[in-house]
């Protein structure tokens, strides 16, 4: 346990931060709205704590000494942890219990985060929190009650359930008076998706149009990117069809011809085994299988 006399003060670290920055105490007097005087009073005495000078005066300002530069980047990282812990408790309504789903950002951005208020209307008891990552592997993530991710079709999967397997539809920005899908596809970019560039040559494949090779020479990680691309004139993209509806629906986009494949894939969901007989688990859990369904 560290006895106070050996640990700064919030006020001095805040202070050398801003010299730090600044490089300059009178403009880190302003940003703290104290004065000169007080900021370097603050340095003086982080210096004698540590037994080191943090900061070198030289005839075109301040710059920080060796010691200066070794310590800044770790008490950046400390005070953000602090007011990033702070702001979440803050944030935070203990009275509630909470619920914390762990998807990949494209389902939480081209769907969940539309629907989520859905479920709060089911049991707004509960205060959700929502993480996105882009994992591989279906593996719970730190503190998740639920974790939700887009992997390959099987059944070795350990714990999981699947939930949803995986259609794309065909999508672009305007309508086309093509009526044949070569055409369709020659007349527009193709936008790939990094992560998975065999949809393009799958669907090329049922549709038996294998010479068309016009993709777009930017392509992109994830579909919500891939989605406001199309948005933007840039082309074609293929898009799982859940993710789609209300543009498709308000006629922002169009899915040509109807067409769409079965990619292979399929949304797969964990839970700790400690928590499956949660009832906000199996709350969740109830109404987003009726909701992708």
């Amino acid at each position: 346990m560290f006895k106070s006399s050996e640990i700064p003060t919030i006020k001095s670290l805040r202070s050398f931060v801003s010299v730090a920055h600044h490089q300059s105490f009178s403009k880190a007097a302003k940003e703290l709205h104290v004065t000169q005087g007080a900021v370097s009073k603050q340095i003086t005495l982080l210096e004698n704590m540590l037994g080191q000078a943090l900061f070198e005066r030289q005839i075109n300002g301040i710059v920080l000494t060796p010691a200066g530069k070794q310590y800044l980047p770790k008490i950046m990282q400390a005070l953000e942890i602090i007011q990033h812990a702070s702001a979440s408790l803050i944030q935070s309504d203990t009275t509630q219990e909470q619920l914390t789903i762990d998807v990949p950002p494209s389902f939480a951005s081209l769907w969940l985060i539309d629907k989520v208020e859905e479920f709060r209307q089911i049991a707004p008891e509960l205060q959700v929190k929502i993480r996105t990552r882009e994992d591989t592997e279906l593996k719970l993530a730190g503190e998740a009650d639920i974790v939700l991710r887009c992997l390959p079709l099987s059944k070795h999967y350990e714990h999981s359930e699947l939930i949803k397997r995986e259609t794309l539809l065909l999508v672009g920005d305007v309508k086309t008076t093509c009526t044949d899908i070569e055409s369709i596809l020659s007349e527009h970019s193709l936008i790939p998706q990094t992560t998975r560039p065999q949809l393009w040559e799958l669907f090329k494949s049922q549709y038996q149009c294998l010479d068309v090779s016009n993709y777009c020479q930017v392509g992109f990680e994830h579909f919500y990117l891939s989605l406001e691309a199309v948005k933007r004139g840039r082309g074609l993209a293929l898009i799982p069809d859940f993710m789609l509806t209300k543009e498709l629906e308000k006629g922002e986009l169009v899915n040509p011809l109807g067409l769409s494949i079965k990619s292979g894939y399929g949304y797969y969901m964990s839970v700790p085994s400690y928590r499956l007989a949660s009832r906000k688990v199996q709350l969740f859990h109830q109404w987003l299988v009726e909701q992708l369904a």
